[in-house]
């Protein structure tokens, strides 16, 4: 019994490792040049929703810090040199 259990273990391990490629390589499938605009259109549609909701929640101040602070972070991931 327990040559069994160790077998079906190991067929386990392995599906779960062509699961995690199948996964990463949708993603590594597409440009760069399209990875970048889906990037970018997440980006503008978080900010979108999440800069009025800020406002409404924790002020004109708040949202100013906090879109600062997210144009900051985009405009680093965009000029990082890889």
């Amino acid at each position: 019994m327990s040559g069994r259990a160790g077998a079906k273990g190991a067929r386990g391990g392995a599906a779960k490792g062509a699961r995690s490629k199948r996964a990463g390589g949708r993603w590594a499938a597409l440009g760069p040049s399209a990875r970048r605009w889906i990037f970018i259109g997440g980006f503008t549609l978080a900010l979108l929703v999440g800069l009025p909701l800020a406002h409404a929640l924790i002020g004109d101040i708040g949202a100013i810090l906090l879109g600062t602070f997210a144009f900051g972070f985009v405009v680093g991931r965009m000029t990082l040199k890889r």
